[in-house]
């Protein structure tokens, strides 16, 4: 769990700015601002599971909407269906965060 924990940034597809900062107790914070909408920011907040090792769920208790992550390497996760399932391979860098120093 503690190799996991830290905060990850990147630019998701439709411009959105999304930062998403785990910590050890389980907790998460995602912010998300939406550069179309004129900076409009979304902040989530619950908690988070592992899942087969290496996938993230954040659950979003407001909404029952969970959210999936998957850990690729100790410095990058990426946003994946709940099915599971990575973006197609060529655009699979756009849902890439990585990990702040």
């Amino acid at each position: 769990m503690d190799s996991i924990t830290g905060t990850y940034y990147g630019v998701l597809p439709s411009d959105v700015e999304t930062t998403l900062t785990l910590n050890a107790d389980g907790t998460y914070l995602l912010t998300q601002t939406f550069k179309e909408k004129q900076n409009d920011q979304e902040r989530l907040s619950g908690t988070f599971q592992v899942l087969d090792g290496n996938i993230l769920m954040l659950v979003h208790p407001s909404s029952g909407d969970n959210i999936f992550y998957k850990v690729k390497n100790y410095s990058s996760i990426i946003l994946i269906d709940s099915s599971k399932n990575e973006p197609k391979r060529k655009e699979a860098k756009h849902f890439v965060l990585r990990k702040k120093a």
